[in-house]
């Protein structure tokens, strides 16, 4: 599916903007400046404003990322526990910095406080009764 076809399925209103732009996303792997041109022009807000939407969110990519995404957690919790460290020894190691984005061919690494829950995995089991038990006393 190309952008323009991903874009224009939504309504030409400004509250379409994020789901806009996280479809031009998943259509082009990253938001190029023709790419938030073109979703500036269909849902007829102005680019500043596609721009300042876009840089916001930390999901949405304005650099074209490598193949392959090293996400490191950055939250609150995960610094406290080495968080910022592991980026930057996976930065070092890698050869790519995170802020901004390095594209290179190969891999990318960034910072995200949106991949980690304060909470324990599930646990495994051979029952599966005992997985689902164990998930709902976590609620």
């Amino acid at each position: 599916m190309s952008v323009g076809e991903a874009v224009s399925r939504f309504p030409r209103e400004r509250t379409w903007l994020l789901p806009a732009l996280q479809s031009a996303q998943r259509a082009e792997g990253w938001l190029s400046p023709e790419t938030l041109a073109a979703v500036a022009a269909h849902l007829r807000v102005p680019r500043s404003e596609v721009w300042g939407v876009a840089s916001h969110y930390p999901e949405l990519r304005l650099a074209k990322p490598g193949r392959r995404v090293v996400r490191v957690c950055t939250g609150v919790a995960c610094v406290a526990r080495g968080g910022e460290r592991l980026l930057a020894r996976c930065e070092e190691r890698l050869g790519v910095r995170s802020r901004p984005i390095t594209p290179i061919a190969a891999v990318s690494a960034r910072p995200s406080s949106t991949r980690c829950w304060i909470r324990p995995p599930p646990t495994w089991s051979r029952r599966r009764s005992r997985v689902a038990a164990d998930r709902r006393r976590r609620r």
